[in-house]
């Protein structure tokens, strides 16, 4: 299974993912943004070094899911459909947050497209134990209701 959390920057997904993972055992948290740090140690968050960061992820997400993994891949703002199943595609064909902030949310969210395929939409206004029932539930059931 790969679930990709994706979203605004700031909206929460790194901390309902921690929470997550104390709940379901066995995923494999995949952070770009530790990734990130581990591999180029004063990044500069360039298209290049994003795009590095990218593909480093769809790797082991492949060779994760491909040796009967679950995997959730955080940090993915991905704002195109097109990108997440780029993303998707790269990951089973496979094998420091210094850009956050106002302007990022916002040109992230001008760009935002919704996605086809089946999706859970979490509000990270909502509180804490009702967004983690939420993907619960789905990851259990695949659907939303």
């Amino acid at each position: 299974m790969l679930v990709i959390f994706r979203g605004l920057p700031g909206t929460g997904k790194s901390y309902l993912i921690r929470h997550l993972v104390e709940r379901r055992a066995g995923l494999h948290v995949l952070s770009r943004d530790v990734l990130r740090v581990a591999v180029i140690p004063h990044p500069a968050f360039s298209d290049e070094e994003k795009a590095f960061v990218d593909e480093l992820v769809a790797a082991m997400a492949g060779w994760l899911t491909g040796h009967h993994r679950d995997v959730v891949i955080d940090g993915a703002a991905l704002s195109s459909a097109a990108g997440v199943q780029q993303l998707v595609d790269s990951a089973r064909g496979s094998g420091a947050s210094g850009d956050r902030g106002e302007a990022l949310y916002f040109r992230v969210k001008a760009r935002f497209e919704r996605l086809t395929h089946p999706c859970l939409t979490v509000d990270t206004d909502r509180g804490l134990e009702e967004n983690l029932r939420s993907i619960l539930a789905f990851l259990q059931t695949g659907t939303t209701g």
